[in-house]
């Protein structure tokens, strides 16, 4: 819905073989707020925003009857639904398939990583919509295992469902932003939400061990907020937190850019663990170092390009961190390393012509 997550849509659009219809609701419901649907005008695609009901329910939200005329119009090749795969709109492109458009392939996303159990009604459409798929892709390594161990034996391809801009995220000179924020010392970064499993009272933690002046710029906003600030007035650093609150996309690589390494200390729970890690691939962009925890998918997505620490080990980020503090040789090989990895797997044109081929291999 939102106009900067259309980039791989227009990418894909822009192949010669492709006439694209793009089905999406017209309002969304999330933590900030109510989105509404901007329509694009394109020459590349039609876009098509539909009343939805239960809006803001991943798998229960469905669209009016209106999906069925699309469909019905568009008569596709291949309908490509980027919901889980006990979608109930994923369901309902499949019935209007089956009655329309009988010759389409149907492939569908998802990014969940843990095994699940379902009540007996979401067993059935599962059921259903597996049967019906012939191409599924995960976000990531542990979600193409789930689907497997529940049975789904057609090919499935690990791809993002995003890429990144990278002529947005690049290296930037913010020697005024830096000043404004006060940022005069090695800056420590970090991009998301303040909640626990993102493991940011870790990075504190580990901060509070280093001896060497630096300073923490923490961008974005959450529950755990107050407990951060609490918790770095306990250790003594509270004078080295710098907070800005949620801004706008396009000013994130602003802020990325005032970091001199970037940290991702996700933790695993019962109920969570990091399904990418999207603003790991913006940093490389940016040509800011990373370390990451070992937490789910992380590993993947930095490779060769970053450091690894133990989840939740405060004296393992700390070693990381002070390596990285150290080193100006080690920071620039990860800085080439992470920008030509975006390059090579994670720009929108990349994640295009991946998508591109398993349509390609469907037909």
């Amino acid at each position: 819905m939102i106009d900067v997550n259309r980039q791989k849509i227009r990418e894909l659009a822009g192949f010669d073989d492709i006439d694209l219809l793009l089905l999406v609701p017209k309002k969304w419901p999330q933590y900030l707020g109510q989105i509404t649907l901007n329509p694009e005008h394109s020459q590349l695609f039609e876009m098509q925003g539909l009343p939805t009901m239960f809006q803001g329910r991943e798998s229960a939200y469905l669209y009016t009857p209106s999906i069925i005329a699309s469909i019905h119009r568009h008569k596709p090749d291949i309908i490509h639904v980027e919901q889980g795969p006990y979608a109930l709109s994923y369901s309902q492109a499949i019935l209007s398939k089956k009655i329309f458009a009988p010759q389409a392939k149907c492939v569908f996303f998802t990014w969940w990583n843990l095994p699940y159990n379902l009540k007996l009604h979401w067993q059935i459409i599962e059921k259903f919509n597996l049967a019906n798929s012939d191409y599924a892709i995960t976000g990531n390594q542990d979600a193409k295992l789930i689907l497997q161990q529940r049975g789904f034996d057609k090919p499935i391809t690990v791809l993002p469902q995003l890429g990144v801009d990278t002529e947005l995220y690049r290296r930037q000179d913010v020697t005024t932003l830096k000043a404004k924020l006060g940022l005069d010392a090695f800056t420590i970064g970090y991009v998301g939400r303040f909640v626990r499993q993102k493991g940011i009272l870790t990075l504190i933690q580990a901060v509070s061990n280093i001896k060497k002046p630096c300073h923490i710029l923490l961008v974005g906003r959450g529950e755990l907020k107050s407990e951060v600030q609490s918790l770095a007035t306990e250790l003594g650093i509270s004078d080295r937190l710098h907070f800005v609150d949620t801004v706008p996309h396009d000013q994130i690589p602003l802020y990325l850019n005032c970091m001199d390494v970037m940290v991702l200390p996700s933790l695993t729970t019962p109920t969570w663990m990091e399904q990418f890690g999207h603003v790991l691939i913006e940093a490389m962009a940016c040509e800011v170092p990373v370390i990451g925890s070992d937490s789910a998918e992380i590993p993947h997505v930095i490779g060769d390009a970053g450091l690894i620490f133990r989840e939740g080990d405060v004296q393992d980020l700390v070693e990381k961190l002070c390596r990285v503090m150290a080193d100006e040789q080690l920071r620039h090989e990860m800085v080439c390393r992470g920008r030509q990895r975006v390059l090579e797997k994670y720009t929108h044109k990349m994640i295009a012509k991946a998508t591109y081929d398993i349509y390609q291999e469907l037909l």
